[in-house]
């Protein structure tokens, strides 16, 4: 008897992701092998954890991460082999790295799960 994998496994091969917080090093990265993903700062001030959807999904490294690989599956990106996540304008670095490592943070949904098993967080420049 066959057993299928849990849909919340760990793909055999997910996509590095390098987390950038330093504006210099980020023209280290580039490429056609290479997706570049830009977190962008909130719209407005919040107090600490009420952000609004509409800041909340402009910095929001899993929806960002999911909606490049759905991105992916349908064609509309060019195929590559690594991300790089542009957090130099991301207030809370740690919570960006955080966000990619499973079980560091809560997942929300599927979505989140689907970040976890086909990216991994490879470092933090």
């Amino acid at each position: 008897m066959t057993t299928s994998p849990s849909p919340y496994a760990r793909r055999a091969r997910s996509f590095p992701v390098t987390v950038v917080t330093d504006k210099a090093a980020l023209s280290r990265f580039g490429g056609r092998d290479t997706a570049v993903v830009h977190l962008d700062a909130p719209l407005h001030a919040h107090e600490p954890g009420t952000e609004c959807i509409a800041c909340d999904s402009r910095g929001n490294v899993r929806v960002l991460l999911f909606e490049l690989k759905e991105k992916l599956n349908r064609g509309m990106v060019e195929p590559f082999i690594r991300v790089v996540v542009d957090a130099t304008d991301a207030r809370d670095t740690k919570a960006v790295a955080d966000a990619i490592v499973p079980g560091r943070l809560p997942a929300f949904g599927l979505r989140d799960h689907a970040v976890a098993r086909n990216f991994h967080l490879e470092e933090i420049i």
